[in-house]
């Protein structure tokens, strides 16, 4: 009778160290499946869009936010594609914007050596780049077609399809600049420019100086201290 006792309570137990091991067994399965499964999908979200025409034939295949190690916070870049060829990626905020002829002028951005990006939200280190021209996928800087450009602080704009910018020509090597209104056709690549003031120039920010704008057929730069220059559609100075 002991034997049989004995014999029932061993089966008993190792029935019940079976139905444990099982268990661990399943809930490790369930600990590693989904989380699997769900880091699949939220990869597929998070890198994968449907792309759009930004203009004309020029489509966005990736975009997102980007910041910046220096003094500017960042904004949103976009990788661009033209017949299935990769263009560059770019400020989407500023954008591409058509000078005519099927020419466009965009504000290229560039990776940061070193940097660590960051996938979480689909940030990237990027840097502000140099602007460019581009036609049909051949890309010209900006800086090698006028002078006295900088990529950083000149603030260009395109209105009426013509490059309004700040001119800055060093005096001295303590920053002191001769700053002028500038206009570049793109049409016959000259530039015209309107001497304004002597400035120095003592920040990294590079919105110092604020982009040209047009209001009412009137072109504007606002050089500060309640100093506005006007100017025609022809670039003739109303001051």
């Amino acid at each position: 009778m002991k034997r049989i006792c004995y014999l029932f309570c061993s089966l008993a137990l190792v029935a019940c160290k079976s139905n444990r091991k099982s268990v661990v067994s399943d809930s490790v399965a369930n600990l590693t499946g989904p989380k699997t499964s769900i880091s699949k999908n939220k990869d597929a979200a998070h890198f994968t869009i449907t792309p759009y025409e930004l203009i004309d034939d020029y489509m966005v295949i990736d975009t997102g936010e980007y910041s910046n190690e220096g003094p500017m916070t960042g904004g949103s870049y976009a990788i661009i594609k033209k017949n299935g060829v990769v263009v560059d990626t770019i400020d989407l905020d500023y954008g591409m914007k058509g000078l005519g002829n099927k020419t466009y002028f965009y504000h290229k951005l560039e990776h940061e050596m070193g940097s660590i990006e960051d996938d979480s939200n689909k940030t990237l280190m990027l840097q502000e780049g140099n602007f460019f021209l581009i036609t049909n996928n051949k890309k010209t800087a900006f800086n090698s077609l006028t002078t006295s450009f900088d990529d950083y602080f000149s603030s260009p704009n395109v209105i009426n399809q013509k490059i309004y910018f700040w001119k800055l020509d060093k005096i001295d090597t303590v920053g002191t600049l001769k700053v002028s209104a500038a206009e570049f056709d793109p049409s016959t690549h000259k530039t015209k420019s309107l001497f304004l003031l002597n400035d120095v120039l003592d920040t990294d920010d590079s919105n110092n100086f604020p982009l040209p704008y047009i209001k009412n057929d009137t072109i504007y730069f606002d050089a500060g201290k309640d100093k506005l220059i006007k100017f025609s559609k022809t670039f003739q100075s109303y001051n």
